[in-house]
């Protein structure tokens, strides 16, 4: 996992800042992305590819601020050595995993897009039943708290920065292309700098995805604020700028993952920090 962060991933293994900070996603990934979510995203659901960009994103950015400031709670500054991080006691990092659970299953959160959290788990928001949405709360509430728990779990049982260690991996590794992550910059430059270049190898044999694309939304149009925008909180986005990111194939610019040097233990792949 040392090899993974450092040479995989990007970062300093042995600081907890950023180490931390890529935990957050590995948390928004399990928990959010890949939970009964998925279900209100497919198909008939209420949320578009563009909401998921938005929604994601924003909610990196809100569970990477509870966990930041969690750990100035328990006295680790972002420069702080990783060892430190067997040193919080379990019913803080149980503490930790509550906050957390919290935040994401309020049913009144407001994701952004404007709808309560209750809501968004609708099935169909035109026929919109209570009991429809309590239930899929419940199991989305259900889910978050087993991945949260088990987060939990590994820390007590293998020690805080075995934890977060694990989570940052996943977090770097599973999510290369998501905001908040070493490669969200270069990925932004090259998704800006591909849109003014019809012949870029992205658009496909004869820039046949880009022509296929509806006209650019005035978000987009303005190079500068699009590439400001994205970097710093793409959740800001309008719905239809952010659907015609989507739509433009924004995480098919996502760059290959170093691999790794030949000293480390190569036994150990992405799919075991998961």
């Amino acid at each position: 996992m040392r090899a993974m962060l450092a040479d995989q991933v990007g970062i300093d293994p042995d600081r907890v800042g950023p180490v931390l900070d890529l935990a957050a996603l590995r948390v928004v990934n399990n928990a959010w992305r890949n939970s009964p979510v998925e279900d209100w995203h497919a198909g008939d659901g209420p949320l578009s590819d563009g909401d998921m960009l938005c929604i994601n994103s924003h909610t990196c950015w809100r569970v990477r601020q509870i966990i930041r400031r969690w750990r100035r709670e328990v006295g680790l500054a972002t420069d702080a050595d990783t060892g430190q991080l067997d040193d919080v006691s379990v019913d803080d990092w149980d503490w930790l995993a509550a906050r957390i659970w919290r935040w994401l299953v309020n049913p009144q959160r407001l994701p952004p897009g404007g709808l309560p959290l209750v809501e968004v788990a609708g099935d169909d928001l035109a026929d919109f039943s209570d009991q429809v949405a309590g239930d899929d709360l419940a199991d989305f509430s259900d889910h978050v708290a087993g991945e949260l728990g088990g987060w939990a779990a590994a820390a007590e049982e293998r020690g805080g920065r075995h934890a977060a260690w694990r989570a940052a991996a996943h977090g770097g590794l599973a999510c290369h292309h998501w905001w908040g992550t070493p490669t969200w910059p270069s990925l932004v430059d090259d998704f800006v700098t591909a849109l003014d270049e019809p012949s870029h190898r992205h658009w496909g044999p004869d820039g046949q995805r880009r022509r296929r694309l509806q006209p650019e939304p005035a978000q987009v149009a303005d190079r500068g604020a699009l590439r400001k925008t994205l970097l710093r909180e793409p959740w800001a986005l309008q719905p239809v700028a952010a659907q015609w990111v989507v739509a433009a194939g924004i995480g098919y610019l996502q760059p290959d993952i170093p691999p790794l040097p030949t000293s480390a233990d190569t036994s150990t792949s992405a799919s075991g920090v998961s």
